[in-house]
């Protein structure tokens, strides 16, 4: 998971506001200005979730920030949503790992209904930041965070946007003027002082759909959904290919654990008796 780092963040603000950046006991601030600065965040995940903070953060009253997003919720992005997830994976990073946001996943976790702990077979006395999240779970935790941001930013006077369902279909820069363009698939257009590309992920699929049983990415994972009594070849090693391995794992068998704690994985044979 990438979160934008400080040094990037101080960077970009100063790309924005020029000599009005001042950072201080690790804190980014913006010198108060009487212009009155519109920014376009284009992408409603992660990254822009962070970016979104430090801009809240600064304490600027008189901007106004627009995000588009092209799903319908904010903070969970691609992987953290049944576009990049089921509930068989987690995050690759532990809760005290993630910057601070505005709650700790340890105290928002308390929050969560037991319904939905449940589901993910959470127990909120026994949970710590030391633990991993599944993802699906980790997109609501994101998810809150924004509620709680845009109610911080509304609160010191900052203009906050939201634009759902709303997919970003060009980008015009005019040098002369400085003011950004965008243009969506509603055919507005919105001008902006300066904009922040927090597009997130994208597979491109180049041979999947032409070659039979081929997968150029396994997302969304509901595609490897599937029972398969013959041998699958899964190509690299990383965090993607266990994405591909637990989902895989999940449909065809089912994973235990011995009187001796030792876990074990039984193949799903019911499929090979139906075929025989």
């Amino acid at each position: 998971m990438y979160f934008p780092e400080q040094n990037f963040i101080r960077h970009c603000l100063t790309h924005l506001f020029g000599t009005h950046v001042v950072s201080s006991n690790s804190k980014i601030k913006i010198m108060a200005t009487h212009q009155h600065f519109k920014i376009g965040i284009l992408g409603g995940g992660p990254s822009a979730l962070f970016i979104y903070k430090r801009l809240v953060d600064a304490d600027l009253p008189n901007m106004e920030i627009t995000i588009f997003e092209k799903r319908s919720r904010l903070g969970e992005g691609m992987p953290y949503s049944m576009e990049g997830a089921n509930d068989e994976h987690i995050t690759n990073v532990s809760g005290n790992e993630i910057p601070e946001i505005v709650t700790s996943i340890a105290d928002w976790i308390n929050t969560v209904p037991k319904d939905t702990l449940d589901k993910f077979h959470i127990d909120a006395s026994r949970f710590n930041e030391y633990k991993t999240l599944p993802r699906l779970l980790f997109g609501q935790y994101l998810t809150a965070q924004f509620k709680m941001l845009e109610k911080i930013a509304k609160d010191k006077g900052i203009q906050t946007n939201i634009l759902f369902n709303t997919e970003v279909a060009d980008i015009i820069d005019d040098k002369e003027t400085k003011i950004t363009t965008v243009i969506a698939n509603d055919q507005e257009k919105r001008d902006f002082d300066a904009i922040v590309i927090c597009t997130g992920h994208l597979w491109p699929k180049k041979h999947e759909g032409k070659i039979p049983g081929y997968f150029d990415s396994p997302y969304p994972p509901v595609k490897l959904g599937f029972k398969a009594d013959h041998p699958i070849a899964v190509r690299g090693s990383s965090l993607t290919a266990v994405d591909a391995i637990r989902t895989l794992g999940r449909y065809n068998g089912d994973f235990a654990k011995d009187k001796n704690s030792k876990l074990t994985y039984t193949v799903k044979l019911i499929h090979r008796i139906l075929k025989s």
